[in-house]
C-alpha cells in the first residue's frame, strides 16, 4: 500500500507539472512572440520544450515552431539573441541550427539573416532585438510577464463562471450523545453536522440556537451530514430546549501560554467564567474573549469539565492571567477555542462553521472577481519583503520553491480538484502564472527584468552596453540562478513542501 501511495503521489506530481508549469511557461513565451511581431522584431524559432530538438512542428511566416526533448516549458529565439541574451553575428553562425539540406545531403551552416532571406524575409524588413527602439525592447521583454498576468485573469474568470465556494448557511456539529440524550438511538453519530431545521438553513451557529427557542416540545426534522462519508440524511425528534447552557471547547493550547501555565488542556470544556455560567445565547467564545479583555493582567477563574478516556468526568477550577499585549494570532490566553451549547439531557452542539457550495457567478461578477483576485495576489507578493523585515512572515514560509516543490504541491491540488471540482486546480495554475510573471520581472541578470535594466541604462547613458559585456553578465546570472535552483531542489527533496 505504501508503494502504491508513493507511486500515485509521483504520478500526480508529474501530471501537475504538465498542467501547471509547462502551459505557464509557454504562455510566457507566447507573450514575447506576440510582442516581437507587434514591434517588428523577427522571430526565428518558437520552441516547445528545450533542446535537443525532436523536430519541426510547422512554419508560421519566418518563425519555425519546434518540439524539443526537455519538457521544461519553451523559448522564443528572436533575431540577434540566443536563449540568454544578445549575441554577435559571428556567434549565431548556424553551428547549432540546420536549415536546408542540399542535394548532396550535406547540412549548410547559415547565419540568422541568411536564414531569414531563405524564408522569404526582405533584408529591409529584418529587425534584431538591439535594432528595435528602446521602448519597443522593454515592451518585448516585459510581454512574457504580462501574458502570465492575462492568463491568471482568464483562469480566475473561468473559475468564477464554474462556481465560487461561498457560504450558504451555518453548521451545528453534534459533539456529545450520552445515553438518554436527544439523539441517542436515532442513528445520529458524534461528529455529524446539522445543516437545516425543517428544511430551512440557518445563518450560523448562534442563529441555530436562536431559532430553536421557538420549538418547545414540537417535532423537528433535522437535515444532517455524516462526518465520515459526507452522506446526507434526515431524522425527526422532539427536543426540549429549556435549560440550555453555553460552553467553550478548548481545541489547542500553545506551549508557554497563560492557558498552558494554568493547566488547561486541549479537549477541556469551559462551563463557567469567573464562577458564572455562560449564557445559553449569543456567542460563548465571544463571551470568553470579552472576559479576557476585562481581566487583562489579572487573575480570571475558569471552571472546566475534563473528560477522560475511561468515561469519567472531572470538574476543575483553574486561574489564568490573560496577557495584556499578546503575540499576534495567539490571543490573550494562547489557546484555540470554539463555541458549544448543551441541553439539559447533556446533548452538546459545537460550532461547525459554515456550509459552502459552488455558486456560478454572472459574467460581470466573474470579471470583478478575476480582477480583484489578481490585484490582491500581486499586492500580497509585493508585501513579502516588508513582512520579512518586520518579522510578520518567517523566512521558512517565504522560501523559494523549485519545480519539484511546485509539482508536489500541484499534485495535492490536483488530487483535491479531482474530488471537489476543477476550480481548485485552475486557481493554483493562475497563482503560479502570476508568480512566474513577477519572478521574471525581477532585476536579475538573465531574467527579463535584468535585460530591461540594460535597456534603461542605455536610455540613461545614450549608448548601449557592449554586447559581449552584457552577454557575459547574463551568463554569470544564469549560472547563479541554476546553482540556486539546484540548492532549492535539494532542499525540496529533503523537506518537501505541503499545502500546510
Amino acid at each position: 500500500m505504501l508503494v502504491y501511495a508513493a507511486t500515485s503521489d509521483i504520478a500526480l506530481a508529474i501530471a501537475a507539472f504538465a498542467l501547471v508549469l509547462i502551459p505557464a511557461v509557454i504562455i510566457h513565451e507566447l507573450g514575447h512572440y506576440i510582442a516581437a511581431k507587434l514591434v517588428g522584431i523577427n522571430v526565428l524559432e518558437f520552441g516547445i520544450g528545450f533542446p535537443p530538438r525532436v523536430g519541426r512542428l510547422f512554419m508560421l511566416g519566418e518563425t519555425e515552431f519546434t518540439l524539443n526533448l526537455l519538457p521544461l516549458g519553451g523559448f522564443v529565439r528572436p533575431l540577434g539573441e540566443d536563449m540568454i541574451g544578445p549575441a554577435s553575428e559571428d556567434k549565431v553562425k548556424r553551428d547549432r541550427v540546420t536549415l536546408e539540406r542540399r542535394r548532396s545531403g550535406l547540412v549548410r551552416i547559415v547565419s540568422e539573416r541568411e536564414m531569414l532571406r531563405l524564408r522569404g524575409v526582405d533584408e529591409r524588413k529584418m529587425m534584431s532585438v538591439n535594432e528595435a527602439p528602446a521602448l519597443g525592447r522593454i515592451f518585448f521583454m516585459a510581454a512574457g510577464a504580462f501574458a502570465n498576468f492575462l492568463m491568471a485573469l482568464l483562469l480566475f474568470f473561468v473559475v468564477a463562471l464554474i462556481g465560487l465556494s461561498l457560504p450558504v448557511g451555518g453548521l451545528s456539529q453534534i459533539v456529545a450523545i450520552p445515553p438518554g440524550s436527544l439523539f441517542y438511538g436515532t442513528g445520529a453519530k458524534v461528529g455529524d453536522a446539522i445543516e437545516k431545521i425543517n428544511g430551512e438553513r440557518f445563518a450560523d451557529f448562534v442563529d441555530f440556537h436562536e431559532q430553536l427557542k421557538v420549538y418547545q416540545g414540537e417535532s423537528i426534522q433535522f437535515s444532517l451530514i455524516r462526518q465520515d462519508t459526507g452522506d446526507e440524511y434526515e431524522l425527526s425528534v422532539k427536543p426540549a430546549f429549556t435549560g440550555r447552557s453555553g460552553f467553550v471547547q478548548v481545541i489547542t493550547v500553545l506551549e508557554e501560554s497563560p492557558a498552558a501555565q494554568a493547566g488547561i488542556q486541549a479537549g477541556d470544556i469551559i462551563g463557567q467564567i469567573n464562577h458564572k455560567p455562560i449564557a445559553p445565547s449569543g456567542n460563548p467564545t465571544k463571551t470568553l474573549q470579552e472576559a479576557t479583555k476585562d481581566f487583562e493582567g489579572r487573575q480570571l477563574p475558569l471552571t472546566l469539565r475534563r473528560e477522560y478516556e475511561d468515561g469519567s468526568i472531572e470538574d476543575i477550577v483553574v486561574v489564568v492571567a490573560p496577557r495584556i499585549n499578546p503575540p499576534e494570532a495567539e490571543g490573550r490566553l494562547g489557546m484555540g477555542v470554539r463555541s458549544q451549547f448543551g441541553l439539559r439531557d447533556r446533548t452538546r452542539f459545537a460550532n461547525g462553521g459554515l456550509k459552502h457550495e459552488l455558486i456560478p457567478q454572472s459574467i460581470p461578477d466573474a470579471i470583478s472577481y478575476s480582477v480583484r483576485t489578481t490585484v490582491n495576489t500581486l499586492e500580497l507578493i509585493a508585501s513579502i519583503p516588508g513582512r520579512l523585515l518586520d518579522g510578520s512572515l518567517s523566512g521558512r514560509d517565504a522560501r523559494p520553491i523549485s519545480i519539484i516543490g511546485i509539482s508536489k504541491i500541484g499534485g495535492e491540488f490536483l488530487q483535491r480538484s479531482l474530488q471537489e471540482g476543477p476550480g481548485i486546480m485552475l486557481k493554483f495554475i493562475a497563482l503560479i502564472s502570476i508568480f512566474l510573471g513577477i519572478s521574471n520581472l525581477l532585476p536579475i541578470p538573465a531574467l527579463d527584468g535584468g535585460r530591461i535594466v540594460f535597456v534603461l541604462l542605455e536610455m540613461i547613458r545614450g549608448k548601449p552596453v557592449a554586447a559581449k559585456t552584457e552577454a557575459r553578465i547574463h551568463q554569470i546570472g544564469i549560472v547563479l540562478l541554476l546553482a540556486l535552483g539546484a540548492i532549492v531542489m535539494i532542499y525540496d527533496l529533503i523537506h518537501p513542501p505541503t499545502l500546510g
